[in-house]
């Protein structure tokens, strides 16, 4: 049964009929390669007698092109938005180290503060002890004016009855003198 059949070769015999398998192919390979569908197609269409290489070659250059014009957008964002971030960044870090000097710098008058208010607090314990002083001097002080108060109301009547009995003895002697003193030269 072999013997009846007859063995095709892979790529047809003829370099016009190869169909790009190689190893298969009993014609030289860069010959079949060369006549391959793909080699002469481009996108399906045929592309006039081109070979695989000089396809490749104008794809990548093209992919190259397009490649280089895209990277040439991007750093035309990316450099300037490099340079920004590394003029922010370093704004920042100054931001942030003048921040822990101020930082430290309260530390250091919060600890001063804290020693004054210690101060403080001991001076208004004295204070407060002499208050408790002043208030019992007060004390004694506002026991004396109200007997400075009964004294002066008594003293304040005295004087008011002293007025009334001046006044009685200026009518009893105004009025005989008064007489008198027309009959004295002077």
């Amino acid at each position: 049964m072999t013997d009846d059949k007859k063995v095709v070769p892979a790529c047809g015999g003829s370099p016009e009929e190869c169909h790009g398998d190689v190893e298969n192919c009993e014609i030289d390979p860069k010959e079949c390669h060369a006549n391959s569908s793909f080699a002469n197609t481009t996108f399906g269409k045929p592309s006039g007698g081109e070979n695989m290489d000089d396809c490749l070659g104008k794809t990548l250059d093209k992919l190259s092109n397009a490649f280089m014009a895209s990277a040439r957008r991007w750093e035309m964002i990316v450099y300037p938005s490099l340079i920004a971030f590394i003029i922010l960044a370093a704004y920042g870090f100054f931001l942030i180290f003048s921040l822990t000097q101020d930082a430290s710098r309260i530390a250091d008058n919060m600890h001063r503060m804290t020693k004054d208010l210690d101060e403080i607090v001991l001076q208004m314990d004295s204070v407060s002890k002499n208050m408790v002083v002043m208030t019992q001097t007060l004390d004694s002080q506002l026991n004396s004016m109200n007997e400075m108060v009964y004294h002066v109301r008594g003293m304040n009547m005295s004087i008011n009855q002293m007025r009334h009995d001046f006044s009685v003895l200026n009518n009893s002697v105004s009025r005989p003198m008064s007489f008198m003193n027309t009959f004295m030269p002077w």
